[in-house]
């Protein structure tokens, strides 16, 4: 293969390969837009069911809230770590990407300080500091309002819900953070 249909190659690969990754980073995004719609039921759990106990008196209110949280805590983690394999498909692609700039870069005779099919190394370190922090104190929020919310009202209705609930939602966090620990711990030591 001559070094201009080489090149070519590369070049369409590359750009695939950036779509696809652009594709799940939207996707990715798409998928807090529904966390936002179960947080909003969440806080507008209590009421739904006041609702419904008032329409049928023989349902037991307790137990339908506490069904209700863990159906909705249920949903968050499946969305939780489908985003997650989302993110690791963007590492491998970013990862990816890299390896097809090297070669754009050895074709087109580009070395050294040339920015030229250069995912910055240094701006990639900030942007992924910035990520980290942001991403942390997300989490800290969301799991906080998903957590501690349902927490405050079933302790106030029966506290052996509350304590199942709060060691659940906990256990999930806690899985949750491991997994996305480990799942980025090799893309994130490169950009130190």
């Amino acid at each position: 293969m001559d070094s201009n249909s080489r090149l070519e190659y590369l070049y369409k690969e590359y750009v695939r390969l950036n779509e696809t990754a652009e594709e799940y980073i939207k996707s990715a995004f798409e998928d807090f837009k529904l966390m936002g719609v179960i947080g909003a039921t969440i806080a507008l759990w209590k009421p739904i069911v006041d609702i419904i106990v008032l329409a049928n008196p023989k349902i037991e209110s307790s137990g339908l809230i506490f069904l209700g949280f863990l159906s909705l805590l249920l949903v968050v983690t499946i969305i939780g770590f489908w985003n997650l394999i989302k993110q690791c498909f963007i590492i491998f692609l970013a990862d990816n990407l890299q390896g097809y700039e090297e070669e754009i870069r050895k074709e087109l005779n580009e070395r050294g300080e040339s920015k030229v099919f250069n995912l910055n190394l240094e701006k990639e370190t900030k942007l992924i500091g910035s990520y980290r922090i942001t991403f942390a104190a997300f989490l800290i929020v969301f799991a906080l309002a998903t957590s501690i919310v349902p927490f405050l009202i079933l302790i106030n209705i029966k506290v052996y819900y509350a304590v199942i609930y709060i060691l659940l939602s906990l256990t999930i966090f806690t899985i949750y953070c491991q997994v996305l620990k480990k799942s980025t711990k090799k893309y994130l030591a490169k950009t130190r």
